[in-house]
This record gives C-alpha cells, sequence and structure tokens, in this order.
C-alpha cells in the first residue's frame, strides 16, 4: 500500500504534528517543515501498531540542501479503506540530540532497524 500517497491525499484539516511536549524547538520546526516534508519526502516503510493504527517513516533532503536531512513518522488512523486522520509525532532533523539523517540510505537503514517494513 502506498501510505505516503494516502496521507498526501488527506485534506490539511486531517493532518498535523502532535508531540509531547508540545512546545520545543524542534517540534515547532516540524509544524513549519510539514508541508515541505509531504511534498518531499520518500517513503522508507510503515509498521502496523495494532488493528486501525499504522506508523509510516519517510525521509527528504533538507531543504536548504546541505546538513541532515528530515526523517519522519506519521502515525495513520485507518477507517476502513481510507485513513481519515495522519499526524506526524517524530520529526528528526539533526538538532536538540535528535539523529542526523545525512541520506537516504543512512533513513532507511534508521527505519528498517526500528521494524519498519517496506511492504506493509
Amino acid at each position: 500500500m502506498d501510505w505516503l500517497a494516502k496521507i498526501r491525499a488527506l485534506p490539511a484539516s486531517q493532518r498535523g504534528v502532535e508531540h509531547e511536549p508540545p512546545d520545543t524547538r524542534r517540534y515547532a520546526t516540524a509544524r513549519q517543515k510539514l508541508g515541505y516534508v509531504l511534498r518531499e519526502a520518500t517513503y522508507l516503510g510503515a509498521l502496523v501498531v495494532e488493528p486501525g493504527r499504522v506508523e509510516v517513516a519517510v525521509w527528504c533532503p533538507p531543504g536548504h540542501g546541505r546538513g541532515a536531512g528530515y526523517y519522519a513518522c506519521f502515525r495513520v488512523y485507518v477507517d476502513g479503506v481510507e485513513p481519515p486522520k495522519a499526524v506526524m509525532f517524530c520529526f528528526y532533523d539533526g538538532t536538540d540530540g535528535s539523529p542526523s539523517l545525512r541520506s537516504m540510505a543512512a533513513a532507511r537503514a534508521f527505519a528498517h532497524a526500528r521494524d519498519f517494513k517496506e511492504d506493509v
């Protein structure tokens, strides 16, 4: 299943960023970069967490062309065939001690080490 296409197809009101605590600098950046990530990301894999909930890992190059790319995970809440909501809950950009993933290969290895599978 093309989970990234499903997330991209959702109306903006059904996509967002959630994190605890919500007011960290990195997650303010995640909210600012959400549109860019959705436009530029490449699917790395998915993980079925429980019936009705799938987590999707993606990566895209940095918008400014240098440094760490943006690794993100979305939690997709599935209602029948179409997901009614997708929430970015993980955003790594190499700041605040988050992993610095500078290539697609590094991001793919990182996702696969966390049990994300490309054929889910």
